[in-house]
């Protein structure tokens, strides 16, 4: 293959990082890391570019009611990577076949050809969060969790180096190369080490960037790789040899899919991988995160295409809710209440819990938990014992919700779930939930206080005190039942709870917290919660739930339930509330700057105060009023301003939200070649990124 068909990493990288690129040897054949990105970009980029388009197609067909948001009609046929065909109908029931026993040609599962390894089984908590401080990485080998999820996408963006750092650190880890040495954190000044065996590591896991991301500094024909590729690429090329020998694979996590037709990409994308590393079909491993709604929707069927690959869908929680606030932004009566009331106890959230477990169960697959997001805090050690005890209840709620009783047959379903922090404590804390065997949990229900039992009895979960799976029978699994339209109401009803100028203060203080870390190149933050006194983790997801909240509040004038500092109970949300809001924002913000000795207009806080303005209303016209552009992914916004310029971030800013498409292409053909044309593509670029534009321009890549 020759030099001009490999992707172009940016040189820079190259040279600092020369050893994840190149040649790799799998198993004896000789793999290049930059041609295989090349070819399979090649390859794909067009269907990228078809299923980004799709998502908008949809919700704008659902906006002007010609299509509702539901169960995959039964006659629509489907494909898998591997060139089979079949009805979602033969799916449906081929899947309670396969769980059932029965011997029909329609019967499947999971895992056909290559058996769910045993390491990703083990009971417990999984860590996650970036490798890029080699720190981090040596602790969360030592923090006793029974999984690690290293985090490309959420927590693990492309800021300057950061993936390629990650990436080594990964490599090196994997290899045993820093066995027994101590690492001296320049920064920290202390000293870190991986004080356990090899055999007591958790089984590590790689979550790629969803499909809607790029990898701003690999190229393929001078446009930007879809980031997916890149991170399965170079993760599989680089560890496969070092995973062999140490008795594991390489696994990965997949986020943000929203149909069949998705999941199919992500397949074919495994499947390529898989040839030109010359191993078994189905030797790579993927859980799936179900976070958005429209997963849910298709589950069993994206389960389906997937299957050769799977190991279990995951409960994504912040971007579930997130996902439901995308969906229906057209309609006023789906704006979700203050985000902080909408907890893993709503009665939509909760199911979504359960039907994940079930059809993972029906499948042969295994489902795993969603995200205890608590952290520690140095500044607040008292609030410790609150959050252990938080996420303690979190994984017993989450482990009573997986379990089922089929014809009088036991299933046990949710024995992992997900921590946001390496803390020792606190990935204690929640592991014991999860590992305890089924005969001794009761004894472990018996140890919550009557406000935490009559949670879960309220649930369902716990009946006079006493455990109690769900009932059902083979009369209750039938693809009538599954997929009928109660069942989708309870997936994509709107959450109860209140609608408050406190709630849009809170949503406004967590948006601009996470923006201002984000824009530093922190997509992982651990913010300080004002009304628990807890720290939790935040990333991408949670910012857009806040962001998206406080638009939909806005575009729709929604209404307050309760009187606040500018506004009374019954009132309608409008512009001018926002905006004294974000005064308001800016005067705290003021304050504390000054307090630390710091210049404000030293910092990005202004630039958040304004692209978050920006997002929720618009001025241009000399008058107040809501923003009217939607955007899916707000922080696809904040990726094209990071490291630009200041000039350029205006630039970018006026494009994203105040010019058409054809302004921008009309501004690049009248620039002069130099600084000016250039700003003027980096503009366009950011506006096609941010709005899913695919559409080729004079002089800029499509």
């Amino acid at each position: 293959m020759s030099q001009a068909s490999s992707a172009s990493v940016r040189p820079d990288l190259l040279q600092n990082y020369s050893e994840l690129f190149g040649a790799k040897t799998i198993d004896g054949r000789t793999v290049n890391v930059e041609e295989l990105i090349g070819r399979l970009t090649r390859e794909t980029r067009d269907e990228f570019a078809v299923l980004m388009k799709a998502r908008h197609d949809l919700h704008a067909k659902v906006a002007r009611r010609q299509q509702q948001y539901d169960f995959l009609d039964p006659t629509v046929g489907v494909a898998d990577p591997d060139g089979n065909r079949a009805s979602v109908a033969d799916i449906r029931q081929g899947m309670l076949d396969g769980f059932f026993g029965r011997k029909t040609g329609a019967a499947w599962c999971i895992a056909p050809s290559q058996p769910i390894p045993k390491d990703v089984t083990t009971p417990g908590l999984e860590g996650t969060g970036p490798s890029i401080d080699l720190g981090m990485a040596m602790g969360a080998l030592n923090s006793g969790a029974s999984q690690w999820m290293w985090d490309w996408e959420d927590a693990g963006g492309d800021y300057k180096d950061q993936l390629y750092q990650a990436w080594r650190h990964l490599k090196q880890i994997l290899a045993h190369e820093w066995d027994g040495k101590p690492y001296e954190h320049p920064k920290k000044k202390r000293t870190y080490r991986i004080d356990v065996p090899r055999e007591k590591w958790p089984t590590i896991f790689h979550r790629v960037s969803g499909l809607h991301l790029c990898n701003r500094q690999i190229f393929v024909d001078g446009q930007e790789a879809p980031a997916m590729i890149p991170g399965l690429v170079i993760h599989a090329l680089n560890n496969y040899e070092s995973q062999k020998k140490n008795g594991s694979g390489i696994y990965y996590y997949v986020p943000k899919v929203e149909s069949w037709q998705e999941a199919l990409l992500v397949g074919r994308l495994l499947k390529s991988l898989e040839a030109a590393m010359g191993i078994p079909r189905g030797t790579l491993k993927i859980k799936m995160l179900n976070e958005r709604a429209e997963f849910a929707l298709q589950q069993e069927v994206i389960e389906w295409v997937l299957r050769e690959n799977l190991i279990g869908p995951n409960v994504g929680r912040w971007d579930y809710i997130n996902s439901r606030e995308d969906m229906f932004h057209h309609d006023a009566s789906m704006v979700f209440p203050n985000p902080s009331a909408v907890a893993m106890t709503e009665p939509s959230m909760s199911y979504y819990t359960r039907r994940n477990a079930l059809l993972a169960l029906l499948a042969g697959a295994m489902p795993i938990g969603g995200m205890a997001a608590q952290m520690q805090n140095p500044r607040a050690p008292e609030n410790d014992s609150k959050a252990l005890r938080d996420i303690w209840f979190d994984k017993l709620r989450e482990r009573l919700t997986g379990l089922f009783s089929i014809n009088g047959r036991l299933h046990d379903t949710y024995r992992q779930s997900w921590v946001a922090t390496v803390s020792p404590a606190y990935v204690a804390a929640g592991r014991e939930p999860l590992v305890t065997e089924f005969k001794e949990l009761q004894r472990i229900v018996d140890e919550t206080t009557p406000e935490e039992r009559a949670r879960l009895e309220s649930l369902g979960l716990l009946k006079n005190g006493t455990i109690a799976p769900l009932e059902l029978s083979d009369q209750d699994l039938t693809v009538d039942k599954l997929w009928s339209s109660q069942t989708r109401t309870q997936l994509l009803a709107r959450p109860q709870g209140p609608t408050t100028e406190d709630g849009m203060r809170y949503a406004m203080y967590m948006a601009t917290e996470f923006m201002y870390q984000q824009l530093h190149g922190n997509n992982a933050a651990a913010i300080d919660d004002p009304n628990t006194g807890l720290r939790f983790m935040n990333d991408l997801a949670t910012y857009e739930i806040f962001w998206h909240f406080l638009y939909l509040v806005v575009f729709h004038g929604a209404e307050l339930t309760a009187d606040g500092k500018y506004s009374k109970a019954g009132e309608r949300v409008t512009p001018v509330l926002f905006m004294r809001l974000l005064d308001e924002r800016r005067e705290t913000v003021q304050a504390l700057f000054e307090k630390l000795g710091t210049k404000y207009e030293d910092t990005d806080a202004e630039l958040v105060l304004q692209v978050l303005k920006r997002q929720v209303v618009d001025d241009s016209s000399g008058k107040l009023v809501p923003q009217t552009r939607w955007i899916k992914y707000g922080s696809r916004v904040l990726l094209s301003l990071v490291e630009q310029s200041a000039g350029d971030r205006d630039a970018i800013l006026d494009a994203i939200f105040s010019r058409s498409r054809g302004e921008l292409v009309g501004l690049v053909a009248r620039a002069d070649e130099g600084p000016g044309r250039e700003q003027a593509r980096r503009a366009l670029r950011a506006y096609d990124y941010v709005y899913d534009v695919f559409e080729p321009a004079e002089g800029v890549a499509a």
